[in-house]
């Protein structure tokens, strides 16, 4: 009997351990996995980068792309139908993530990343790509003005082409210092311009506030979609109060010559040697294009 105690003592602790070890042992047989798929992708790489993916710990970046949600199943008429369960099963090691292990071998100069799939606990997880990534810091104060921008033309600008739309929804825009006269930015029929003089008076005035457009280019190859308004020296609280869809020779005259504009450059537009000029009364704005 005292044997058969001992016995039943055992088989529980060693349940107890091999369960606890799940997560552990599933980590490290995807660690496995992705190490042999790095390695053989880094050809190209030295020896002693290799190594480093050989035998180093890699970082883990995860992001969940669904949770583990169980259906109820109930017999109705002879046949299953899916109920919502009142209080739905939590199972976080089962929820389906994308897992990613990353090697930053020294002097390499970016990251190795194996990109991969499966559950929260890495049971199932499978290598679906490697990349070599490099890490930028965000331009919050650009990213804020994007964002803005884009709402804008999604909002206003619905004469252009859905190409158009959909590349400054996707693609990076230019940043440039611009010059055009804000009086003329807006429908004229019937409106109140004092307070909006007034509100342009104001931003003449302070010094901190400087005129910005943000640019993409449309379909045709000589004209551009550009959305202007003004921030601070870094576009922090950007703000649009045009839409304009111009072509190059028409945008080169109101851009600010040897001003410092954002890094994000598609395409030189300041090339020409038109002088800064004045708005005339004509220019087209989003609203008188409708």
């Amino acid at each position: 009997m005292q044997r058969f105690r001992a016995a039943m003592a055992a088989l529980a602790f060693l349940l107890l351990t091999a369960g606890a070890a799940c997560r552990t042992d599933y980590t490290d047989d995807a660690v496995e996995k992705a190490r042999a798929y790095a390695l053989e992708r880094t050809k190209d790489l030295t020896e002693p980068q290799r190594n480093f993916i050989r035998y180093a710990t890699p970082e883990i970046w995860e992001d969940e792309i669904f949770p583990y949600q169980p259906m109820a199943f109930e017999e109705y008429a002879h046949l299953p139908r899916n109920l919502q369960d009142k209080e739905p099963v939590k199972a976080p090691y089962h929820d389906f993530m994308a897992s990613s292990f990353v090697w930053n071998p020294p002097g390499l100069g970016y990251s190795v990343v194996v990109i991969g799939s499966g559950e929260r606990s890495m049971q199932f997880w499978e290598p679906l790509k490697l990349v070599y990534k490099t890490t930028v810091p965000v331009d919050k104060a650009y990213e804020n003005a994007r964002q803005t921008a884009v709402m804008y033309v999604m909002n206003n600008m619905l004469y252009l082409s859905e190409a158009e739309r959909n590349r400054v929804r996707f693609s990076e825009a230019e940043v440039v210092r611009t010059d055009f006269n804000m009086k003329y930015m807006q429908k004229r029929d019937n409106i109140d311009d004092s307070a909006w003089e007034s509100y342009l008076k104001s931003l003449s005035q302070d010094t901190g506030k400087i005129q910005y457009s943000l640019i993409w280019k449309g379909d045709d190859s000589d004209h551009f979609i550009v959305i202007t308004g003004f921030g601070g020296e870094t576009l922090a609280g950007w703000y649009p109060m045009s839409g304009m869809y111009l072509d190059k020779a028409h945008l080169d005259r109101f851009i600010v010559k040897n001003a410092p504009v954002s890094d994000n450059k598609e395409k030189d537009l300041t090339a020409g040697n038109g002088e800064e000029k004045a708005a005339p009364p004509a220019e087209k704005t989003e609203t008188e294009k409708k």
